[in-house]
């Protein structure tokens, strides 16, 4: 005998659009979860107390979400082309606007900030989070859409002097390090500063950690930090440390 098991949902999407949320359904093994835009508080949101009208025929667009059940979810919305009439009488057109997801790519913005992360924080390959995807959120994604959405988002990142002010506004830095990394497949050098939360504050492709191109990357780069940082944020110990090391740099080099 077949039973009816309900389970509980919950996302930033669900939580944006509950007032329009009209029901839920199994499609061909997949979980689709439902809203009707139409009965959004539209004369508010566009500042009219026009009516509402609607062009044509209410249509759907399904989007991709990670699932949490044995079976792939999406959201489906009902949207519609619609219009009202302006203090001249004439028709103001509106298209339907999607929040939390991509109707380009049919995705959740959950979706592409966890394949971007996996591949820019994480390093996992692009195969691989296609396959992570397949396997465990029974979600077809290409090698190519998560490349696409990694040039998309890095396209869009501040500059790194607004990254770093902000990054040192949320909290300050009192200790920086300096280590030197030599990537896997490659014969240079990446120099990285890092604070005591352990946040990369600077990073430089050098061709050694030793000699003419510290002392500059040091030199150059920490007048950065101090350029956009309040003082408040930085500890002006930092400042003598450095004086430190460069100093002890020209002695190694004399050597």
């Amino acid at each position: 005998m077949a039973v009816t098991v309900q389970m509980q949902f919950e996302s930033a999407v669900t939580e944006m659009y509950q007032d329009t949320f009209v029901g839920s359904s199994i499609e061909n093994g997949t979980t689709i979860i439902q809203f009707d835009l139409r009965t959004l508080d539209l004369q508010g949101a566009l500042g009219t107390t026009a009516p509402i009208c609607w062009r044509q025929e209410p249509y759907h667009v399904d989007i991709h979400e990670l699932s949490t059940f044995h079976n792939p979810s999406k959201y489906r919305f009902v949207v519609a082309q619609g219009y009202y009439l302006n203090d001249q009488n004439h028709r103001v057109y509106f298209p339907p606007e999607l929040k939390g997801v991509s109707t380009a790519q049919h995705m959740s913005h959950s979706i592409i900030r966890l394949a971007c992360s996996l591949a820019v924080v994480c390093g996992v390959s692009l195969r691989h989070i296609a396959l992570i995807f397949s396997s465990l959120f029974l979600i077809p994604i290409t090698k190519s859409s998560i490349k696409r959405w990694i040039d998309d988002i890095g396209a869009h990142l501040p500059a790194p002097e607004e990254m770093l002010r902000q990054l040192l506004a949320l909290i300050p830095a009192t200790e920086c390090h300096l280590d030197g990394y030599y990537p896997l497949g490659t014969d240079h050098c990446v120099m990285v500063v890092k604070d005591e939360h352990d946040r990369i504050l600077m990073t430089h492709e050098a061709a050694s950690e030793n000699g003419d191109d510290a002392r500059k990357f040091l030199q150059n780069n920490w007048l950065r930090v101090l350029d956009t940082a309040e003082s408040s944020q930085v500890d002006q110990r930092i400042g003598h440390h450095l004086h430190r090391i460069v100093s002890l740099l020209d002695t190694f080099e004399t050597e």
